[in-house]
């Protein structure tokens, strides 16, 4: 499978159009993406981190300079 079958594909998944050169625009940056994403998944001191995404519900009190 090439880049734009790659591309098509991807496209067709989420349901978005797009023209022939869209997607030969797509795919001439398509492996440089590839690899930059790929490369968020590598980094072995995130694995445990605790995302910055995550809320916590918990009620804390804080205490002001009485």
């Amino acid at each position: 499978m090439n880049e734009s079958d790659i591309i098509r594909t991807l496209l067709d998944a989420a349901g978005l159009p797009a023209s022939k050169a869209e997607i030969a625009g797509l795919a001439t940056t398509y492996l440089a993406y590839r690899a930059a994403i790929d490369a968020l998944y590598v980094v072995p001191a995130a694995q445990y981190a605790d995302p910055a995404t995550r809320f916590h519900a918990a009620a804390r009190l804080a205490e002001w300079g009485r």
